[in-house]
């Protein structure tokens, strides 16, 4: 035997042994994903390299959270986690760090201690039932509710809210291609029949922030499939490349390109094309400027298959996905006017269509004509070569309160089938423009219907696939999971594929709507029937919206892009709302009006009615993160470009505007004729309530602000005549409201440069400020802190509530959740005797808090969490 075969032979034994023990006395506890697993073996036996280091990163900090997910105590990884953490990729000098969190977690999953729930004892009703219409219930933001709040931490009821998640999958010979928004996946190759994993592309992100979103329905070419995504909001590279061109046969990323960024809040990053093309909108994006910069998805960018640029020309806002035909390229924009682009010569331009009415719905052609359907819901049909109206059909008068009226149509066998969000299903004869029928279908229809043989098939927002035989005669409806289908079906007669808005693909038996298999698109395990995820959604926080409460209905906005009104006892749904863009903030309730802005999509800022929803005005200030304060007939809050607003809460034109270097976040308190909001420009402000003028402004000097970063979502209350901000970096100081004079500080005294990005609350003499070890990359403990409200001292500290969610309180309790385990908890104000914080009751959900904070109404408390459900603790 070689010397060379010999040390194969005995890193082969060495590998095997491994497979059983770990080290002398130790047995191997698998985590049941194979990659992790993998790469705890190579880990043990051999060192750490440029080569390997970025993999065995990301690895890791999905090994993190997979044990958080599962309920596992990580008190015994903050240490190690403190060392290791730190933003952007590994280098040399992290290694022996890295040593050291694998080593600890090792320990953890040989021996893992589970965090138990506690419930609470059931009390007394709350004899108040006080409405919490704002931003931590009050303009003051302090988080403090007059009512007894929840007793036991028993889940009243759940309601689902899903991912703004359009990604559908594609069929080739008995391969299915799905994207997959992960940190660590891009995409899956699946076998049509069983469902099982052929390939798997994978990327080396870390924080969920720095890494790109896969969002597109996969483009099928010869050899390869072509994916697109949404950005990172701090992603390390600044040219983004979030086109990815992958071997069919491996999965690999053989080639990317750059698509500049679209923020991940728009919900979806289009691309389609065939063999010899790609085709996707374009626009431009910088949340980090000074002060931020934006643009829409407003130019068509054609390219070669093989990547090199053919032609753009900038038309308007893109809503729609543009489509690309034998000769032309159809781009529908929101100004109601349809372009249709020759895909080759020198003039580009064959002839344009004005519908009247926003277009924002995908067209469909065929090698005659061009059908596309406006927001007053009107179909046209045009003809391909010159736009003249072959016919027109007014299906309905539209739905007010959707922002996307029909679904993209589907042609097949001489006629089109499209959905709408009046909950119907029609078929209508493509050549004369005479309906041939609708069906009324159980909720609005978003994603394209399918024709497989003698059956249509739907899929609408409550969940549900229903099949119709050709003349509209339902056969069977079935439930594909509980959250919204938005993404189009596909498939063939071995299944019907619905891509779920919870993140899971299914395929469903054709003729009785049975589930054949199903697919998680993030990477998990499954315990006592809980998905147990390793792998998060990428490119940012998505569950973020704080919810409020009013009149016995509950208000959320999501991720999917609706603002939502639940009846608060039954958690039934009374009204939804949509918007272009992702909604972040809290829906402001006052004097029967809802008002939420957007970010992601237009510039628009809504008013709606409180009863259902029918939208009374809108604003355009720009892309709006935050909540909307209302304060006798005005309307405060900030966009991500800097800007300041005060709008008339009567029909919302603008009384001023206060620019800024930096994007607005926090959310406005008001007191004393003052607003008090941060930019990230460094410095929190207290502007006059009637000019908008600069009463006083306040920045820590000698940190460099110029990239943004804080004040961050964290918003200010104000307590006791004093304003409680979280600065940069990672303190919590007390200004004195009327003068912006420091009283105090507050920085975690164990973890002075580690997360805090969570708004306070207070109750008594007492302040609650939660601080992280990490967040945004591995979930790592969170600590809620009570501090003393005059000096800022420390009172208690409890471990395992707290980090991107922020608390608030009764006159004895405070409730929070946490960003770094899967629980909520309530404790006492007062701790114990002995000085210990006192934990009433602890209940586990399924995923972390991001930015969300509860809400208390009388016996119950409502917070949104990331496991896509909003909750209603009792």
């Amino acid at each position: 035997m070689t010397r060379t075969a010999l040390v194969h032979a005995l890193a082969g034994l060495i590998a095997l042994s491994f497979l059983t023990t770990l080290r002398a006395g130790e047995t191997f506890a698998p985590t049941g994903l194979p990659e992790i697993d993998g790469m705890r073996r190579d880990f043990a036996i051999h060192p750490t390299t440029p080569e390997n280091a970025a993999r065995r990163h990301s690895l890791i900090f999905s090994w993190v959270r997979h044990l958080v997910h599962r309920g596992v105590k990580m008190d015994d990884f903050h240490e190690p986690c403190a060392k290791f953490s730190k933003w952007g990729p590994i280098d040399l000098s992290r290694y022996d760090a890295m040593k050291e969190a694998f080593e600890a977690l090792e320990k953890i999953q040989a021996d893992p201690e589970f965090i138990e729930e506690v419930q609470g004892t059931v009390g007394t009703p709350s004899p108040t039932r006080t409405d919490w219409p704002m931003f931590g219930g009050n303009l003051e933001q302090s988080g403090l509710s007059p009512d007894s709040g929840p007793r036991t931490g028993d889940v009243a009821w759940k309601f689902p809210i899903g991912m703004s998640w359009y990604a559908a999958a594609a069929v080739e010979d008995g391969r299915v291609y799905i994207a997959s928004p992960g940190v660590t996946t891009l995409a899956y190759c699946l076998d049509e029949k069983t469902g099982k994993v052929i390939w798997t592309t994978t990327q080396n992100g870390l924080q969920i922030y720095s890494a790109p979103r896969a969002s597109s329905s996969p483009v099928v070419q010869k050899d390869q499939i072509v994916l697109r995504g949404t950005s990172g909001s701090w992603e390390y590279e600044e040219k983004d490349k979030h086109v990815f061109i992958i071997d069919k046969k491996t999965g690999k990323v053989t080639r990317q390109l750059d698509a500049d960024r679209v923020d991940y809040r728009r919900g979806c990053a289009p691309i389609s094309g065939n063999n010899d093309y790609i085709v996707y909108p374009y626009g431009r994006l910088d949340l980090r400027g000074a002060p931020a910069f934006y643009e829409m998805q407003d130019t068509v960018v054609v390219r070669r298959a093989d990547g090199s640029p053919w032609w753009t020309l900038r038309v308007g806002d893109l809503f729609a996905e543009p489509v690309l035909t034998r000769n032309h390229v159809f781009a529908a924009t929101d100004d109601g006017i349809l372009h249709a682009l020759h895909l080759t010569g020198p003039q580009r331009i064959a002839w344009t269509f004005d519908a009247g009415s926003p277009l924002r719905t995908t067209p469909v052609a065929d090698d005659t004509t061009v059908y596309v359907g406006a927001i007053d819901g009107t179909l046209h049909a045009l003809d391909i070569a010159d736009g003249s109206t072959r016919w027109k059909l007014k299906l309905n008068h539209g739905e007010a309160r959707a922002w996307q009226l029909f679904s993209t149509p589907l042609l097949r066998g001489g006629k089109l089938y499209l959905g709408s969000a009046t909950r119907e299903l029609y078929c209508i004869d493509s050549r004369s423009g005479e309906l041939d029928w609708k069906a009324s279908t159980s909720d609005w229809i978003r994603s394209r219907p399918l024709v497989v043989g003698d059956a249509v098939y739907a899929a609408s927002l409550d969940g549900k696939v229903a099949a119709f035989d050709l003349n509209g005669k339902p056969l069977w409806s079935v439930a594909a999971g509980h959250h919204p289908i938005l993404a189009d079906l596909s498939g063939n007669e071995n299944g019907i594929l619905a891509s779920g808005s919870e993140l899971f693909l299914y395929s469903l038996d054709p003729a009785t709507g049975a589930e054949q298999w199903k697919h998680s698109l993030l990477q998990c395990t499954y315990e006592n029937g809980r998905r147990i995820l390793a792998d998060v959604v990428a490119a940012g926080g998505d569950y973020q919206s704080p919810p409020t409460v009013s009149n016995g209905k509950v208000f959320v906005g999501g991720p999917d892009r609706f603002v939502r009104a639940i009846d608060a006892v039954s958690g039934k749904e009374v009204w939804r709302f949509e918007t272009s863009g992702q909604i972040s903030a809290a829906p402001t309730v006052d004097n029967g009006r809802v008002f939420f802005g957007q970010q992601g999509g237009n510039d628009d800022l809504f008013c709606v009615s409180e009863t259902d929803g029918t939208p009374l005005w809108t604003a355009q200030p720009g892309w709006v993160w935050t909540t909307s304060t209302p304060h006798e007939g005005q309307l405060y809050n900030g966009t991500v470009d800097g800007k300041i607003f005060a709008l008339s809460t009567e029909d919302g034109s603008t009384r001023w505007m206060r620019p800024t270097n930096g994007g607005i976040y926090p959310s406005p308190a008001v007191a004393d004729g003052k607003v008090f909001t941060g930019s990230w420009d460094g410095y929190y402000y207290a502007l006059d309530e009637t000019t908008g003028r600069t009463r006083w402004a306040y920045a820590k000097a000698g940190v460099d602000y110029r990239r943004g970063g804080g004040p961050d979502s964290a918003a200010a209350i104000l307590w006791k005549g004093d304003l409680l901000a979280r600065i940069v970096p990672n303190t919590l100081v007390s200004l004195d409201g009327k003068t912006g004079v420091e009283k105090w500080r507050f920085n975690d005294p164990t973890r002075p440069k580690k997360g805090m990005n969570a708004t306070a609350s207070a109750s008594g003499n007492k302040v609650f400020i939660s601080t992280t070890v990490d967040h945004d990359g591995m979930p790592c403990g969170a600590r809620l802190f009570c501090l003393d409200d005059s000096t800022g001292k420390i009172l208690w500290h409890y471990t395992g509530a707290g980090g991107w969610t922020g608390s608030v309180c009764t006159p004895d309790t405070v409730i929070c959740g946490s960003s770094t385990d899967v629980f909520i908890s309530c404790l006492a104000t007062e701790p114990n005797p002995d000085g210990t914080p006192k934990l009433l009751w602890r209940t586990r959900v399924d995923g972390i808090f991001h930015e969300s904070i509860p809400a208390i109404h009388g016996d119950r408390v409502f917070i949104l969490c990331s496991d896509g459900y909003l909750y209603a603790f009792k």
